[in-house]
């Protein structure tokens, strides 16, 4: 593995950690504490030493100064001490899933951010004719995973608060209220957070861009800029659009694993091989592989993408 595909590594396994976050949108019975521990730690450790990452934010003057407070904000209102969004108690992680928002705004922000940085690193490795195809295909499938369950949580999220905007209006006999513009305006961020997810999109596979026209046509169906087809109710609607994220999801999530996780285990080799630095002896890159746990590196687990126990 040469050093920019090394760099490249650190940068898609940033995404994944800050992907998985959406997790909890997810209404869950339970939540394992082990992912969010690794995520807690993951997030933060990049900016807290010298990582690719930090290299590049660093390197970046304003435009980096933002982000970098955009994802230190993010880890302090989700995964901070003081968080009422995720909070750790005796019996597991506590989730309040009326706080939903700042996890999307965040997860997007920042992978998008990230995806960015890694689009600009294998065209100027492209440019200089350095082989980076193993980490763009892995970062590809990591780009399709992560716009279909973004698509799945924002789309599941959209429905709730279309929902309860309805609501809202029947209890005020068919007329707006402050409860129903409140929720109008979650309504707004949601499509937004969705337009963003779509023009960030550098995916073009037909699979792909049936499932995406489906999300849109769904917000068309919503705003009234597109009747419902004869005979089909919202319901039939959700739950169409529902079964194929889903379906979505379950069809890239293996390819993802399958590519990430022994690439994770090369950076490791490759990091041992380095005495625990990225890049080698480059300036820009020196770090701690990110899927270190204390002590030595360990393999990645290919069931949670974690490092194995």
């Amino acid at each position: 593995m040469n050093q920019i595909s090394e760099v490249i590594t650190t940068l898609i396994h940033y995404k994944v950690v800050v992907r998985d976050t959406l997790e909890y949108t997810i209404q869950k019975d339970k939540y394992d504490m082990r992912p969010y521990n690794e995520r807690k730690r993951a997030i933060l450790i990049e900016l807290n030493e010298k990582t690719p990452l930090k290299s590049i934010l660093d390197n970046s003057k304003e435009n980096g100064e933002k982000l970098e407070k955009t994802i230190r904000d993010f880890y302090d209102e989700v995964y901070g001490d003081n968080s009422t969004i995720l909070k750790p108690a005796n019996d597991g992680l506590r989730v309040d899933h009326n706080q939903h928002l700042p996890i999307f705004k965040g997860v997007v922000m920042i992978h998008e951010n990230v995806e960015g940085m890694i689009r600009a690193l294998i065209q100027d490795a492209k440019n200089k004719k350095v082989d980076v195809a193993e980490v763009e295909k892995v970062n590809k499938d990591e780009e399709r995973f992560y716009r279909a369950i973004a698509f799945l949580t924002l789309t599941n999220q959209l429905i709730r608060f279309f929902n309860d905007y309805n609501q809202a209006r029947r209890e005020n006999k068919g007329e707006e209220s402050a409860t129903s513009r409140f929720i109008n305006n979650d309504i707004n961020e949601i499509v937004k957070l969705i337009y963003t997810v779509r023009g960030s999109s550098r995916l073009t596979d037909e699979r792909y861009m049936d499932v995406q026209d489906k999300v849109l046509k769904l917000i068309e169906y919503m705003t009234g800029r597109r009747d419902l087809p004869a005979g089909q109710s919202f319901g039939n609607i959700f739950k169409d659009v529902n079964d194929t994220l889903n379906g979505y999801v379950r069809e890239v999530e293996p390819t993802f694993r399958n590519s990430y996780v022994p690439l994770m285990n090369e950076l490791i080799q490759q990091a041992r091989a380095n005495g625990n630095k990225i890049g080698g002896n480059t300036p820009a890159a020196e770090a701690k592989p990110a899927q270190e746990v204390e002590g030595e590196p360990t393999e990645i687990d290919p069931g949670t993408g974690l490092p194995k126990a």
